[in-house]
């Protein structure tokens, strides 16, 4: 067994005498035990290195895609609202100044005339799907959901490989136009509006109150209100 020596103070190395005086436990040897036990089963799962690598946790639970959950949580907010004349995708600008240099991070992208994509937090990790959706040749929605839920998916089931810690919008136009959100898990739902990023939960509970299916100049209407004011990038995808 392994020995550990440890310095404590006198003030505390009283109170230790008194606890085992008092008979709780026999020697201070089995009061550290007794703590170092305690301390562990209190930080849980994470002590035994559950976060570490893409396995379950003996409650259920994958830390590393909670992490990449959590990494979408505090990106930049995006919102897309389904209209009748196609799909609005904005995402809030980061604030910028007369200092800065470097030509502003597009959050939105085209994909295809028929594929419209917001993203929010890993910026490298959304364009690695994006990048690996530009080379495929989709000309259905199913195989664009499945191109998309299969490359998330890969990334939960290898061990030297992380979730990836970005949250899709997903615009597509190849029927009615439609709007679908991404997790990190590779969830899939479908939504008639959402918002992902910052703030994302209470923003869409804001946008399931104000939401009314119009046209895209009224989507545009409501992003301010739902965002609040700032500068955004807008995009849409237009049913011809």
């Amino acid at each position: 067994m392994a020995e550990l020596r440890v310095i404590i103070p006198d003030d505390v190395d009283r109170y230790l005498e008194s606890v085992i005086k008092a008979g709780m436990f026999g020697n201070k040897a089995e009061l550290a035990r007794a703590a170092i036990v305690h301390f562990l089963n209190t930080i849980g799962p994470i002590s035994k290195g559950y976060d570490t690598e893409n396995f379950f946790s003996p409650d259920g639970r994958i830390f590393q895609l909670e992490y990449a959950k959590e990494s979408v949580n505090r990106g930049v907010p995006v919102i897309g609202i389904v209209c009748d004349d196609g799909v609005l995708l904005a995402s809030e600008n980061p604030a910028s100044g007369p200092e800065t240099l470097a030509v502003m991070n597009q959050c939105i992208q085209h994909v295809s005339d028929k594929l419209l994509i917001g993203y929010s937090g890993l910026a490298s990790d959304a364009m690695v799907v994006i990048d690996k959706l530009k080379s495929m040749e989709l000309k259905k929605e199913q195989q664009v959901l499945s191109a998309i839920r299969e490359i998330y998916w890969s990334h939960t089931m290898q061990r030297d490989a992380r979730p990836l810690g970005a949250g899709l919008l997903i615009a597509t136009k190849f029927g009615r136009p439609k709007l679908f959100e991404v997790e990190p898990g590779g969830m899939i739902t479908e939504y008639v509006a959402s918002v992902i990023g910052h703030g994302g939960e209470s923003a869409k509970a804001q946008l399931a109150k104000a939401y009314k299916r119009g046209n895209l100049s009224v989507a545009g209407k409501l992003v301010p209100k739902i965002l609040g004011d700032g500068e955004y990038s807008v995009e849409t995808l237009t049913m011809e």
